[in-house]
């Protein structure tokens, strides 16, 4: 069974090393369709009240997603043809055009600047018609 509250689309960028130019580089994937949730739980310790936001969202399993072991192997001209949920990889609530290229104003934390719901993806559970994508 696939998502059945679709309630936002995405914008995912995946890590991969460019051996070209020795550097790591990102690529972008709008992916529509999503049901994106926030949550917030909190833990009573002896040194008072820890509260912790985490995101989930679960997408529908799609024809061009890969594991992340394959996607680092694809070449430049295959790699544009799929996307991967990676540990660390960046998804950000929305379609968001703004590309990665490692220089100001287009990095990372450019990225995380100018954007509110910029998460970093923890852990992926694959589940029979879709993935929870659990995110910090």
């Amino acid at each position: 069974m696939g998502v059945l509250f679709k309630n936002a689309d995405i914008t995912i960028y995946n890590r991969y090393y460019d051996n070209s130019l020795g550097l790591d580089m990102y690529q972008r994937t709008v992916i529509e369709g999503v049901n994106w949730q926030n949550k917030r739980t909190g833990t009573v310790s002896d040194k008072g009240l820890l509260l912790a936001d985490s995101t989930l969202v679960f997408v529908d399993k799609l024809d061009n997603y890969i594991s992340p072991k394959k996607f680092a192997k694809l070449d430049p001209l295959e790699r544009e043809k799929y996307f991967t949920f990676a540990a660390g990889d960046k998804i950000v609530k929305g379609e968001v055009e703004f590309e990665i290229t490692g220089t100001k104003p287009y990095r990372i934390a450019d990225l995380e600047n100018e954007f509110d719901d910029v998460v970093n993806i923890k852990s992926v559970n694959p589940l029979s018609g879709h993935f929870e994508v659990e995110c910090v």
